[in-house]
């Protein structure tokens, strides 16, 4: 079985919450094992036992994030945004040569990402309703 490494924000911002980042990183989780891979995300537990407002406890938990990145087959990118410590993750696995690839929150590849040509496809209609989401 591969390991991937779910790289997916985790900051609160104007727009996001940390719960949902949470429901969006195990939601990336969940279609990683539909998928046949084993993922691993740091981010769903390290700040639970570090204090992620702690600069050297930050420090610590982004250096055990960045170790377990280091044994993946792969790296999903989940959503378009990229905050400060997934840009970092996602230049580790540029230097360790760890393919990278990109989904949409619902779990779309980045290629497949345009939603007016995927607008009458039952796959994706049944993924959006799976995440729930409507288009």
């Amino acid at each position: 079985m591969k390991l991937v490494y779910i790289c997916s924000r985790y900051r609160a911002d104007a727009t996001h919450t940390v719960e949902e980042a949470v429901d969006s990183a195990l939601y990336a989780c969940s279609v990683a094992i539909s998928k046949g891979y084993a993922p691993i995300a740091p981010h769903l537990y390290l700040p639970r036992c570090l204090d992620d407002n702690e600069p050297a406890e930050r420090a610590a938990g982004t250096a055990a994030g960045l170790a377990f990145l280091a044994v993946c087959d792969e790296v999903w990118q989940w959503g378009k945004t990229i905050t400060e410590g997934m840009a970092a993750e996602l230049a580790r696995a540029k230097e360790l040569g760890i393919p990278i690839k990109v989904y949409n929150t619902l779990g779309i590849p980045y290629e497949q990402w345009n939603s007016v040509k995927l607008a009458n496809d039952p796959a994706y209609i049944a993924e959006c309703r799976k995440a729930g989401r409507e288009l």
